[in-house]
């Protein structure tokens, strides 16, 4: 026995030893895998923070207007974006996707031909033109102002000669402007102000004549400096207007007059340098690297964004003070895309709810910042707007029960009046129709043929689906940014899990699960195992334990829908029980000439209609009379009012809906509410940054162009408009 147990000891000494060593060395794996991850996390680090990292201060449109080349430009107008756009038009690729690049409208280009326009671009203050080639076409004129923050959210100085600091302002050229000011004024020298900052330069361009105003914040990967895509996005949009102005003309003398400007509020959104790497190493590897390594500066950025905001917004202010001159006939419309939206909707909270706090019932809601404000795909958690709905949602009736008569729910229709226009709106390329997927038991319902009452929405439901079947098949351009990339970095992985569930779908030749009610076919062998490891890295994100599950902190302003009631069908209309989230629809109309990108070297001669749309709120309100204006449709107007002029009575350029139609949820909002949370399909509005078909630019402006609503005179004409 005893030999036995001597054996056994050694046997067992030497299990010992060996998972000693074992434990040992994995041990040494370990330090050495923690080791390297560290390292290659530092090397991340270093290679976003100081290799490829931006400017951390510094302006690139500071050059001041008084400057000889821009005075020069300002006076003549510079044509050379659109000539040389024409040029390069002529060999380019033609093509209209959602991915679509404006080869027309190109800074780097423009410098590469001419080192002299590197200079010219610069400058604070700019005013370009867009020639018009056809016999009898008119030429498009607009001024291109900037405004450029600092991280801590100051401005930055004017400088005054090529090569200058960003602080070094050139006294002489300084006293020189003053001095042919207090010239031509005959005013004193205390009375006038030095030209310093950016805003100084657009607050005297803005102070005398009639102006329209697009102020634009950009977003996350982008800057002011020469050559960036949304700074050419802004040229688009101005550009356009200056065109829709210019066929409003004939018929209202009050804008003909009226100068387009366009303002960039610049900060640091790109901290990568990814032109940088595109220039290198070439688009394909370069753009790929660039944008692994900007994926990680999401928010690094966003805490940016929030703390240039109350600058940002005192500057904005500044110049809608200036605009509201007595007399004046202004317009500013203020738009934020992706973490510009953020920055908008960070700076304004506060206000817009002391705002709703103060309304008194059945008077009109003023805008809070010029005359409306547009968040474009806003990266910006949905509590900020969810904040101010329930602050409106506080003083409403929401709905009837055994201690609020249904009396009370309908008098509170008016809190907002008939004549309320939209003051702030959220725009988000949605993912699917309906809002918050199919349930099992739609597909059987949205199938029956019966007289139940419902025949008519069950086939406009089936048209519907059918419509996002064909989309499905061809790919949803959602956003895939604020819809997925988003939560994900909010610790909330259940919307990348969708993602990835799509992914699989794809690749299997099945529909997305909760989408469409097509059946789906049988997965085969080869195709399941091929997707098994995405399937189950979807149900690992699904199921993660402890991730943030607070879907107003994780998700974004325009993917929150409200929850659907338990109870009722697609075609009913149940009060959701958390009536907070998206309100509103948006869908392209197929209309000739505008449902497509135009080029920005071509919009003089291009075939574009945007004609004004007065009084369709209104009657779109009053065609819903019989369900107190709710699931209003901008494609369902009632008949127009005599008084009213038949050249004016269009519909917008783009099909609003008020409410999530066929969803199975009751509008979480009333008709008249100035608050609107639009979800757009992909032919009105697609992926992250597509932002640029003419119809999209066209409703835009004609809610602040046109009369969309009747005057409180003329709609005391009418008792059936809802709310009163």
């Amino acid at each position: 026995m005893s030999a036995r147990r001597a054996a056994s000891s050694h046997v067992a000494a030497g299990v010992v030893v060996r998972l000693g060593r074992w434990a040992v060395g994995a041990l040494r794996t370990a330090s050495r895998v923690a080791a390297a991850s560290a390292l290659a996390a530092l090397g991340i680090l270093f290679l976003n923070y100081v290799v490829l990292s931006t400017d951390k201060a510094r302006a690139y449109r500071d050059l001041d207007p008084n400057v000889a080349e821009c005075r020069d430009g300002l006076a003549r107008g510079w044509t050379i974006l659109a000539d040389t756009g024409r040029e390069t038009l002529q060999t380019a690729i033609p093509s209209d996707g959602d991915g679509w690049v404006d080869a027309s409208d190109d800074e780097g280009a423009v410098v590469a031909a001419d080192a002299r326009w590197g200079t010219r671009l610069r400058c604070a203050l700019q005013r370009h033109v867009v020639p018009a080639r056809a016999p009898g076409g008119r030429d498009l004129a607009y001024h291109l102002g900037f405004i450029e923050f600092q991280e801590d959210g100051e401005p930055y100085a004017l400088v005054s000669r090529e090569g200058a600091g960003d602080a070094a302002v050139d006294s002489a050229m300084l006293r020189h402007a003053m001095d042919d000011e207090m010239r031509a004024k005959g005013m004193p020298a205390t009375m006038v102000k030095p030209v310093i900052t950016q805003l100084d330069a657009l607050k005297k361009h803005l102070a005398h004549g009639s102006h329209y105003v697009i102020a634009f914040v950009h977003g996350w990967r982008h800057d002011a400096r020469i050559g960036d895509g949304n700074v050419a996005d802004l040229r688009l949009y101005a550009a356009h207007a200056a065109r829709f102005l210019a066929q409003r003309c004939p018929d209202d003398p009050s804008v003909c007059d009226m100068d387009v400007t366009a303002i960039y509020v610049g900060w640091r959104g790109a901290r990568v340098d990814e032109r940088g790497l595109r220039t290198w190493f070439g688009d394909a590897v370069g753009g790929f690297f660039g944008g692994l390594s900007a994926g990680a500066t999401l928010f690094d950025r966003k805490p940016v964004s929030e703390a240039i905001a109350p600058g940002a917004i005192s500057a904005l202010r500044t110049i809608e003070t200036t605009l509201s001159a007595p007399g004046a006939h202004n317009k500013l419309i203020v738009a934020g895309h992706s973490l510009g939206g953020n920055m908008l909707a960070t700076g304004l909270q506060d206000d817009v709810v002391k705002a709703v706090r103060r309304h008194r019932f059945g008077e009109t809601l003023p805008p809070v910042l010029g005359n409306l404000v547009v968040l474009i795909n806003p990266a910006s958690e949905a509590s900020k707007w969810t904040a101010i709905q329930r602050e409106v949602w506080s003083h409403l009736a929401d709905h009837a029960d055994a201690h609020t008569p249904a009396s009370e729910v309908v008098r509170d229709d008016g809190y907002f009046p008939a004549d309320q226009r939209p003051v702030l709106m959220s725009v988000t390329a949605a993912l699917a129709f309906p809002a918050g997927g199919l349930r099992p038991g739609d597909c059987a319902w949205i199938g029956l043929d019966v007289a139940d009452g419902f025949a008519a929405a069950r086939k406009r439901i089936r048209s519907r689906l059918a419509a996002t079947d064909r989309m499905f098949d061809a790919g949803v351009d959602y956003d895939w940014a604020t819809h997925d990339l988003f939560p994900t970095f909010k610790f909330d992985f259940r919307p990348a899990a969708g993602f990835l569930d799509r992914v699989a779908a794809r690749f299997e030749g099945r529909p997305p699960r909760g989408e469409t009610c097509t059946p789906a076919a049988p997965v085969g062998l080869g195709a399941g195992l091929a997707t098994l490891p995405v399937r189950t890295l979807s149900l690992l994100a699904a199921t993660f334990p402890f991730q943030n599950t607070a879907r107003e902190d994780s998700h974004t302003i325009g993917n929150l829908d409200p929850p659907r009631p338990a109870a009722g069908v697609l075609a009913d209309a149940q009060q959701s029980a958390a009536p907070f989230g998206t309100t509103h629809e948006l869908m392209g109309l197929d209309a000739p000439g505008l449902e497509r990108h135009h080029p920005y070297a071509t919009l003089a001669d291009a075939a574009i209609d945007c004609p004004r749309s007065d009084r369709w709120l209104t009657r779109a309100r009053l065609a819903r009379a019989d369900r107190r204006g709710n699931f209003w449709d901008s494609t369902d107007l009632a008949p127009r009012f005599p008084q009213e002029d038949s050249l004016h009575e269009n519909g917008p350029a783009a099909r609003f809906l008020h409410g999530l139609q066929l969803t199975g949820i009751a509008p979480i909002t009333r008709p008249n509410d100035p608050f609107w949370n639009v979800r757009a399909f992909d032919n009105a509005l697609s992926r992250h940054d597509g932002y640029r078909l003419s119809s999209f630019i066209c409703a835009l402006n004609q809610l602040v162009m046109d009369d969309i609503t009747d005057a409180p005179a003329a709609m005391s004409d009418h008792q059936d408009v809802p709310g009163r």
